[in-house]
């Protein structure tokens, strides 16, 4: 099953501001719903850049642990930031794989646009759901995620003020 989310936030900063909060992943990752912990997987000396990231998670009737592979791909300061997902639970019975980007637009002299894109494919037990409670849920967790990144530069803007 594929699943494609799109999200256009308005931010109240401006890009530099912006990018700096998305390679925060300590300060980015604290905002994603079920997220329980995240590991920097590679050496600091290395031009790869990769995560490991544990997510816990109810979709319907399921209860995922899933441990996810995060792959920074491309990272083009400060306007764009790619990464490849892969990932799984313990059990091998669901799996993702998918990309996410996150382009970053000034919009005005303290304004960003950022916009945000995630296509995933979804296997096993979990894409046995079908896709309509599997889309709702990922856009109920997505708009909790957008809102929370909202609040984060709101009060970064009102802090300027």
């Amino acid at each position: 099953m594929f699943l494609k989310l799109t999200q256009n936030l308005s931010l109240g900063v401006p890009p530099e501001q912006s990018w700096k909060f998305l390679r925060d992943t300590e300060r980015l990752t604290a905002l994603i719903p079920g997220v329980e912990s995240v590991k920097k997987a590679t050496e600091t000396d290395s031009q790869d850049e990769r995560y490991i990231v544990h997510v816990v998670e109810k979709v319907g009737p399921f209860r995922l642990r899933l441990n996810i592979d995060v792959r920074v791909v491309e990272a083009v300061e400060p306007s764009l930031l790619r990464a490849e997902l892969s990932g799984a639970d313990s059990a091998g019975g669901n799996r993702i794989s998918g990309t996410l980007s996150a382009e970053l637009k000034g919009s005005g002299p303290s304004s960003t646009l950022l916009l945000f894109d995630v296509s995933l494919e979804i296997l096993g037990k979990l894409a046995a759901l079908g896709a309509v409670p599997i889309r709702r849920r990922a856009t109920e967790l997505f708009g909790q995620f957008a809102g929370r990144v909202q609040e984060q530069f709101a009060e970064t803007a009102q802090g300027q003020s």
